[in-house]
């Protein structure tokens, strides 16, 4: 007891048992992932029997191995859900390694394939101008072939570098026109992740979710890259939500395209001049 007269519990407070030290908390950003379009498929048990060694998925026809395209590897921000590198060595020689199948190759399919990837790494490092001139020119050599399937892994490239750059409108197009092809589901699994990504910058964290679940629904149940790179998103969205809320209303093919076309200002064919008020297009 005190001089104002209160009780003081003098015994010692006993000490909690624990079932040991704290955990830290698992950081998603730590784990490496690899490219979403040029990855090293898993070979099964009859393959290894045979020594086969894994071919890159949804590259098969390219002149690369898939050690060669193990030097695609980056982690996810999960700030900005933006891919983060730490070897640029590794991507560097793998983009200069793709400078002899380039000049000696003469098919289109294949050489769209190779200017991707070449606009993968350039991203990647950060290099959006090189980047995006690689996969405006993979996207003219798969029009060119006609591939249905190149033509879409390099428009969602160029709409990923786009994004980046912050041209929403045009990558939010190229982003619709690539899901709404008819490709394998791997495809179109990466185009609604990246597309996702491209809606969270914008703050349409709807849409974002609805593009994470389609991702998932369309990607192959073992691909455990995927679902910790949704993780990652989900746990992103999730916080801007609370801080930010839900954002817009998600949009349809038909409203992201006649945005854009709503949204056009004067080009070549439009513009005002001092000959003519407006060039007409032939």
């Amino acid at each position: 007891m005190d001089a104002e007269g209160t009780w003081h519990n003098l015994k010692p407070i006993a000490v909690l048992e624990v079932s040991g030290p704290d955990q830290e908390p698992r950081s998603y950003t730590d784990t490496a992932f690899g490219g979403g379009w040029f990855v090293a498929k898993t070979t099964d048990e009859a393959d290894e029997a045979e020594g086969k060694e894994p071919e890159p998925e949804l590259a098969a026809h390219l002149p690369l191995t898939a050690a060669d395209l193990s030097a695609i590897r980056w982690r996810l921000d999960g700030a900005s859900l933006r891919e983060v590198v730490d070897d640029r060595d590794a991507l560097r020689a793998l983009g200069e390694r793709l400078d002899g199948p380039l000049a000696d190759e003469a098919d289109n399919i294949v050489k769209a394939g190779l200017l991707s990837v070449r606009a993968e790494v350039y991203r990647l490092l950060g290099e959006l101008g090189m980047a995006a001139a690689a996969s405006r020119l993979a996207l003219a050599h798969a029009e060119s072939a006609k591939d249905l399937q190149s033509i879409v892994i390099a428009q969602a490239e160029l709409a990923h570098v786009l994004r980046l750059r912050g041209d929403f409108m045009e990558a939010d197009r190229l982003f619709q026109r690539a899901v709404d092809a008819d490709v394998p589901a791997a495809v179109r699994s990466v185009v609604h992740e990246n597309a996702g990504r491209c809606c969270f910058d914008q703050g349409r964290q709807m849409e974002a979710l609805d593009h994470f679940a389609r991702a998932v629904r369309l990607g192959a149940p073992e691909d455990t890259d995927l679902v910790e790179r949704i993780g990652v998103c989900l746990e992103s969205v999730y916080i801007h939500v609370l801080r930010d809320g839900w954002g817009p209303f998600p949009r349809n093919g038909a409203e992201i395209e006649s945005v854009l076309k709503k949204s056009a200002g004067p080009d070549a064919f439009n513009e005002t001049t001092a000959e003519q008020a407006t060039v007409t297009p032939r």
